[in-house]
């Protein structure tokens, strides 16, 4: 797995740090990663496989508002840094795995290595500002 994508300012020494430091669970076609609103106490990267990320709307219908999400992505991003519930689902599309990397690890990391810390945070800011154009794009397309 290559977090190169999703944290490109990170060292490949952080990054390796990160993949050894993780646990992977694997999920099936349906299974429900993150619900909306659980709290989320790991950093995720989906190692193998897809998710599609849904929310609930008018009396729990659901709509899909971004990805698929694919190998390489980080999920739960937001849930993670904030302590807040999930904004929305993610939902195994197909067989799936997810490497988690638990909380302690990552604060342990940002908390005692500034430099980590600055590189951790600017890929993290950089893929929730793609994510976000990709999601604004779904949402109102720019006219041909």
């Amino acid at each position: 797995m290559n977090l190169s994508g999703t944290f490109p300012k990170l060292t490949e020494n952080e990054r390796q740090l990160l993949l050894d430091s993780g646990n992977i669970n694997s999920f099936n076609s349906g299974d429900v990663i993150i619900a909306e609103g659980d709290s989320v106490d790991a950093l995720m990267f989906i190692k193998s496989g897809n998710i599609r990320v849904t929310r609930a709307f008018l009396d729990n219908l659901n709509a899909e508002f971004a990805g698929p999400l694919g190998p390489g992505e980080v999920v739960g991003e937001m849930s993670f840094m904030d302590g807040q519930g999930a904004s929305a689902s993610l939902i195994a599309d197909g067989q799936t795995e997810i490497l988690e990397i638990p909380r302690e690890t990552v604060f342990k990391l940002i908390n005692t290595d500034t430099g980590f810390a600055a590189r951790f945070y600017e890929s993290l800011f950089l893929d929730l500002a793609r994510k976000l154009r990709s999601t604004n794009q779904r949402v109102m397309p720019v006219a041909p």
